[in-house]
Formats: C-alpha cells, structure tokens, sequence
C-alpha cells in the first residue's frame, strides 16, 4: 500500500525550488502535464503584461513627438497583446523545445516518453517565469523602462549590443534553470550525467547566440 500511494504522487512546481530531486523522480513515474502547464501559461501571460507596462513608448522608434493620447494606445494595445501572445506562446515554446530534446534524447537512446520529457520542460521552466515575474516586477517598482534583467551580469555591466545580449542571458535565474535541465535529463530520461550535461551546455550556448543576435539586431535598430 505504501508503494502503491508513493507512486500515485504528483510533481510539485513549488518542489523545483527546495526538493527538484524528487520532483525528477515523481515524474518519471507520473508525469504530470495540464495543470502546471495552465498556471505557466497564466504566468507568462503576466510577464507579458508586466513587460509590456515596463516599455517606455514615448521612445520607442517611430514613436517620438507622437501625442499623449495615441502613446496610452499604443500602450494599451501592447499590454493587450503583450499578454495574450505569452498565453498561447508559451505552451507552444515549451511544446518546440520539449520536441527537440525529445528527439535528441532518442537519439541518445533514451527510454523517455514525450510526456515525461514536456513535463520535465513545464517544471524547469517554473524557475524561469519566477525569475522573470521578479525581474518585471521590480523593474516596475523603481520606475525602470530598462528591459535588462536585474539579476543578469549585464545589470552590473550596463553593455550593449552583442555584449549586451550576451551578458543579459548569464542570469541567475536562467543558470538555475540549466542547472535543473541537467538533472532532469539524467534522472528523467536516465541519460549519462555527460550526455545530459554536454546537451545541457550546448542549450545554453545557442540561448548565448541567439542573445548576442538580439543584442546585435537591436543595436542597428537605434542607428
């Protein structure tokens, strides 16, 4: 009966953040998927807002000189869309991301299933849109229209364009989510620790690209 009632025991999202372990082992035994899929999606519909709340439009390019009125439109329309794009977006984003690790897991030769590997994307990603909310919010709270994580190296540095990118993705929060992908990896898909780490560190080294891209991108949007 013990065993029995042990292994009808569903992950926890608040567990990631004190007992990550045994949320990996609960999973893989039950993976659990709709229910912290609804709140991460409600999440991200907050960061949405929240970001979109921390623009500064009267800067944004096109935008200068424009009259009071249209800017609080504008405004309104991006807080608008700023949430319902992150409501759809993320089971979507979480849904691409847990294909590709699925198919290099199998490559891998893996014993996962799809469901225990979207559940294992779902519960890490709960580290990020933690982080994420905090930084908003207190970007928000100091008046800040800075779209620089507080708790990233670029908080400290103050750089731009590709450096900027760069320093902006070594975030504590974003670390931490690597850290956990890792151990899922090797506790959920019962790869070797160098398998799920090197696939781990290459994650982060195209997330370090395709920020240093952004960063490059938004640098020749000023000019």
């Amino acid at each position: 009966m013990e065993q029995e009632t042990k292994q009808t025991k569903k992950p926890s999202l608040f567990g990631m953040i004190f007992q990550p372990g045994e949320q990996f082992e609960r999973m893989r035994e039950q993976p659990t998927i709709w229910i912290p899929l609804i709140i991460l999606s409600i999440l991200g519909a907050l960061v949405g807002v929240l970001a979109a709340l921390n623009v500064d439009y009267a800067t944004m390019p096109g935008m200068e000189g424009m009259p009071a009125d249209q800017i609080e439109i504008s405004k309104m329309f991006g807080i608008i869309f700023g949430g319902i794009g992150a409501l759809f977006g993320t089971p979507i984003g979480y849904l691409i991301v847990g294909g590709i690790l699925f198919g290099i897991t199998k490559i891998a030769k893996s014993p996962v299933t799809f469901k225990q590997m979207f559940s294992l994307i779902i519960f890490t990603s709960f580290i990020s849109a933690i982080g994420q909310i905090l930084n908003q919010l207190i970007i928000y709270a100091i008046g800040s229209h800075s779209m620089v994580m507080v708790t990233s190296l670029n908080s400290f540095v103050g750089a731009e364009g590709v450096m900027g990118g760069i320093l902006g993705a070594i975030e504590v929060f974003q670390i931490w989510y690597y850290i956990l992908l890792g151990i899922g990896l090797v506790k959920v898909a019962q790869l070797s620790k160098p398998a799920a780490y090197t696939i781990t560190i290459i994650f982060f080294v195209l997330g370090l690209i395709f920020a240093a891209a952004s960063g490059a991108l938004e640098g020749l949007a000023q000019f």
